[in-house]
């Protein structure tokens, strides 16, 4: 017999937990081209679903709080 581990459930996301470039650049009050780049060289955690980008929130907020304390990206 094959036991599985029961999968965890997770809350569904919801509109305000799912954020397009333009989100993303409101909330940290940066340009809309900024954040596209930091996401293309991996500074922002985000997805590139056909040609758009998507961020979930928590992890740019995350992203963001994990940096606060080092020196800033080049």
């Amino acid at each position: 017999m094959n036991a599985r581990a029961p999968i965890p459930s997770r809350p569904p996301l919801t509109r305000d937990d799912v954020l397009d470039g333009r989100g993303v650049a409101e909330l940290l009050h940066l340009p809309l081209s900024t954040v596209l780049e930091y996401a293309r060289r991996g500074l922002l955690p985000g997805r590139k679903l056909g040609r758009r980008w998507i961020f979930l929130r928590d992890e740019v907020e995350a992203a963001v709080r994990g940096r606060s304390g080092g020196s800033a990206a080049a």
